[in-house]
C-alpha cells in the first residue's frame, strides 16, 4: 500500500535522496556509542577474568530474564519508589518506542523502494502513528518528571544536576522537535484541503501531534511558512538526535547506562553464585598478591560495575554506615573507584607490563577509597538490593579488605583481637569464660561423639554457645526440638567458628582453615542435615562451604521450625500476649531471601501480634543491626547503627522486638538499654516466644 494513501509521505518536503543523509546521523550516533563502549571495554579487560561467568547458555537465559523483568519493567525502581520508578519507565520506553518507530519507518521505505516489498506494518501505518505519538509523550513526560525532581524537589542524594541538566535538555529538545515536525507536516498536508495528501481522518490517529497542528493552523501560518519551518527543523532534529548520543558517548554519562546496565545485570554474580556467598580466592599458595590494591586485581565484572553505576544514590540512602555518620557512602566508593580507573587505565594500556605500581598513598585502597571507608561496611547488602544496575559493592569492598588484612595486616584493633581469638580459641569472643558445652546443662542435648545417629545436626554457633544471653536461645531450641520429637545431635566441644567473621574481615586464610576443619568433622559423623541457630553460620555453611566440598543440606532454625509447625509436630497453645515488631536479619533476609518463615512462627503463637517496622524498613529494605562484616568487634564512632534500628523499633510502639539472630539480639538489647527503655521494652528471640507458648520449663 503506497504511503500517501496512509496519509504520510516519507521525506515529505525534504526530498530523496537528499533526505537519506539522515541515515548518516544514525550511523554517527551508533558509531559514537560503539566507540565509547569499545574504549571502556579496554578498561574492563584490564581486570581479571570473571570466575562467576558460567556457561553462555546460562548467561543468555539470565540476560533474557533480566531484560524482561528488571530492565524493561524497571521492577527494582517501581517496587519501592513510585515517582522515580515511573519517571525512568517513561523515559526508557519513550526512547525505545521512538527508536522502534524510526527503525520501522526506515525499513518500510527502503524495502518498498529497493525490493518492491510492502512490509506488513505498512498496512497499519496510520494506526501505528498512535503508538509513536504515545512514545513521544512518554519521553517528554518522563523528562519533565526528572527535571521537576532534580531542580524543584532536589533530593539530597542527587549530585549530578549539571550533567543531568544537559542530558535532559537534549532529550526534551529531541522529543519536542520531533512532535513539532510531525505537526507541521500534518498541518500542511493532512489538514490542508488543497493538498493531495489531505486526510483529516488519518490525523486523528496522532492526537497529540494533531492538537499542535490545529494550533499551528489556528495561528494563521501559511503552507509556505510551514514548509520552510519544517525543512529547517527537520535537519535540526536530526542533528539533535546525533548530538545527544555523541555527547553521551563523549562524556560516558548517564545515558550510556542504557547500554551498560543491561550488560551488568546479565553478568551479575548471583546467576552462578548464591547471593550470600563471597567469591573465593582460590589456591592461596598460588597467588602472587592477596586482595585488591590495583584495578588489575579486580575482575572485569567489578570494573564494569563502576561504569554501570548511574550515581543515583539509592545505595547511599540504604547504607547503615552512611546513615549513622560513618565515612562510607557506597555511591561515592564506586564513583571514586571509577575515577581511579579512568586515570589509571590509560597508563596501564600505554605501558603494559612496564607500568610502575602506584605509590601506596595513591593506590585504589589508600588513595581512591581509604581504609576508614572500607572498615565501615557491615556487609549487610542493602546497597546491592537497592541498586537498579546490580552493582556489587560488597565483593569489591571485601577484596580491598583482603589486601589490607593479608598484605598489610592493617585492621582495626577490635578486628585483630577477634581474629586472634579465632586462631587461638576457635571463636571471636575474646574474654569469655564459657565453654561450648555450658549451654547444654539441663538441656538434655546429646553430642555426635556420644551417639552419631541423628535426624538433624544442631549447629549452635559461637554466640549462642558462649554468650549468656545467647545460651537462653540455644536452650529454647533444644526444648522445641525435644517437644517435636526431633532426634537432633550437637558437636559440643568439637564445634568451632564457621569462619564467617574472618572471611568478611578479609582473612581468607583463616576462613579456609576453619571451614575445612568443620567440613572434615561433619563428614566424619556423616552429617546430612544441619540446622543453624545463627544466620551468619547458616549463610556460610549453606552458600560458602560448597566452595570447599562441604555440600550439606543447611537450614536456618526459622525454616526448620516453621516446617515443624506446618507438619503439626508442635502446636503452640499457651497465649503470649505480646506485640512483636520483627527485625529482619541481613544474612537471613537479603542474603538468603528468608522472610516468611520467621513471620509464620510469630503468627503461630497464640496472643502474639506481628508488627512490621514502618516506612519500608522491613524485609529486603530492613535496616542492619550493625554487627555484620566483623563490625560486632570494632569500635563504633559517632551514632551507633543499632541505636538507629532501636529507634525504628520504638516507633512501632510494639512490646518487643523479635529477632532470629544472636548478633541482632545483643545489638537490640544494648540499644533498648541505651535508650532507657529496658523496663518497658524487650528483645526476644523467636525461639524464646515459641518455647514459652509450648509450655517448655524455663531453662529447658
Amino acid at each position: 500500500m503506497p504511503p500517501e494513501l496512509n496519509g504520510r509521505l516519507d521525506f515529505w518536503n525534504i526530498g530523496y535522496p537528499l533526505g537519506a543523509v539522515v541515515y548518516l546521523t544514525g550511523l554517527v550516533s551508533a558509531a559514537a556509542v560503539a566507540w565509547a563502549l569499545w574504549r571502556r571495554a579496554r578498561y574492563w579487560r584490564l581486570g581479571k577474568a570473571n570466575p562467576d561467568f558460567g556457561s553462555w547458555r546460562l548467561r543468555a537465559g539470565a540476560a533474557l530474564r533480566t531484560l524482561l523483568v528488571d530492565s524493561v519493567a524497571h521492577r527494582r525502581f517501581t517496587r519501592h519508589e513510585r515517582y522515580p520508578g515511573t519517571m525512568h519507565f517513561l523515559i526508557f520506553w519513550g526512547i525505545a518506542i521512538l527508536f522502534i518507530a524510526t527503525t520501522v519507518d526506515a525499513l518500510e521505505f527502503n524495502a518498498e523502494r529497493y525490493l518492491g516489498w510492502h512490509s506488513p506494518t505498512s498496512r497499519i501505518a496510520v494506526q501505528l502513528e498512535l503508538v509513536w505519538d504515545i512514545g513521544g509523550v512518554m519521553l517528554m513526560a518522563g523528562v519533565g518528571l526528572a527535571a521537576w525532581r532534580r531542580y524543584v524537589v532536589r533530593p539530597a542524594r542527587l549530585n549530578t544536576m549539571l550533567e543531568n541538566g544537559a542530558l535532559l535538555g537534549f532529550l526534551m529538545a529531541s522529543a519536542l522537535s520531533g512532535f513539532v515536525l510531525q505537526s507541521l507536516r500534518m498541518a500542511a498536508t493532512e489538514l490542508e484541503p488543497s493538498s493531495v495528501l489531505y486526510s483529516p481522518a488519518s490525523a486523528y490517529w496522532s492526537p497529540f501531534s494533531y492538537a499542535i497542528a490545529l494550533a499551528i493552523r489556528g495561528a494563521g501560518a501559511t503552507v509556505y511558512a510551514m514548509e520552510v519551518s519544517h525543512f529547517a527543523l527537520w535537519w535540526a532534529h536530526a542533528a539533535l538526535m546525533s548530538a545527544t548520543f555523541v555527547y553521551a558517548a563523549w562524556r560516558f554519562g548517564p545515558l550510556m547506562h542504557i547500554f551498560v546496565s543491561p550488560l551488568n545485570l546479565a553478568l551479575r554474580s548471583s546467576v552462578t553464585r548464591p547471593k550470600g556467598a563471597l567469591r573465593p580466592m582460590g589456591d592461596l599458595d598460588a597467588l602472587e598478591t592477596f586482595g585488591a590494591r590495583e584495578m588489575t586485581h579486580l575482575t572485569s565484572k567489578q570494573l564494569l560495575d563502576f561504569d554501570a553505576c548511574t550515581n543515583c544514590g539509592r545505595c547511599q540512602d540504604q547504607c547503615p554506615a552512611w546513615r549513622s555518620g560513618k565515612p562510607l557512602s557506597p555511591r561515592k566508593l564506586v564513583q571514586d573507584a571509577k575515577a581511579y580507573m579512568e586515570s589509571r587505565a590509560p597508563v596501564l594500556l600505554a605501558k603494559g607490563a612496564d607500568a610502575a605500581p602506584p605509590p601506596p598513598e595513591s593506590d585504589l585502597v589508600h588513595g581512591a577509597v581509604t581504609p576508614e571507608v572500607l572498615w565501615s561496611c557491615t556487609t549487610c547488602r542493602a546497597c546491592m538490593e537497592a541498586c537498579p544496575a546490580f552493582v556489587e559493592h560488597v565483593d569489591t569492598i571485601v577484596d580491598m579488605r583482603r589486601f589490607l588484612m593479608m598484605e598489610e595486616a592493617d585492621a582495626p584493633e577490635g578486628a585483630m583481637n577477634a581474629l586472634t581469638s579465632m586462631e587461638q580459641r576457635g571463636h571471636p569472643w575474646r574474654g569469655t569464660q564459657a565453654s561450648r558445652t555450658d549451654w547444654m546443662e539441663g538441656a538434655d542435648a546429646v553430642t555426635l561423639a556420644e551417639d552419631a545417629e541423628h535426624e538433624v545436626v544442631l549447629w549452635v554457633g559461637c554466640a549462642s554457645a558462649l554468650d549468656g544471653r545467647g545460651q537462653q536461645t540455644a536452650r529454647a531450641m533444644a526444648s522445641v526440638l525435644r517437644m517435636a520429637g526431633v532426634r537432633y545431635r550437637v558437636l559440643g566441644a568439637e564445634e568451632t567458628c564457621t569462619g564467617d567473621p574472618a572471611r568478611r574481615m578479609g582473612n581468607e586464610y583463616l576462613f579456609q582453615t576453619m571451614a575445612e576443619q568443620n567440613i572434615e568433622t561433619l563428614r566424619r559423623y556423616g552429617a546430612r542435615r544441619i540446622v543453624a541457630l545463627c544466620p551468619h553460620c547458616f549463610n556460610t555453611m549453606r552458600n560458602e562451604y560448597p566452595q570447599f566440598g562441604g555440600d550439606f543440606e543447611v537450614q536456618h532454625y526459622t525454616e526448620f521450625v516453621a516446617g515443624l509447625l506446618r507438619e503439626g509436630r508442635i502446636r503452640p497453645a499457651k497465649a503470649v500476649p505480646l506485640s512483636v515488631a520483627y527485625h529482619d536479619s541481613c544474612y537471613l533476609g537479603r542474603h538468603n531471601d528468608v522472610y516468611d518463615a520467621p513471620r509464620e512462627i510469630i503468627e503461630a503463637i497464640p496472643g502474639a501480634r506481628l508488627v512490621e517496622m514502618g516506612e519500608g524498613r522491613c524485609r529486603e529494605r530492613g535496616f542492619c543491626c550493625g554487627a555484620g562484616g566483623g563490625r560486632m568487634w570494632m569500635e563504633e564512632a559517632g551514632t551507633r547503627v543499632n541505636h538507629i534500628r532501636t529507634e525504628h523499633f520504638l516507633e512501632t510502639e510494639a512490646d518487643a522486638v523479635g529477632v532470629s539472630c544472636p548478633f541482632c539480639l545483643q545489638m537490640m538489647e544494648e540499644g533498648i538499654g541505651a535508650k532507657g527503655e529496658q523496663d518497658r521494652k524487650s528483645a526476644k528471640d523467636l525461639l524464646e516466644l515459641l518455647a514459652e507458648s509450648l509450655g517448655a520449663p524455663e531453662g529447658k
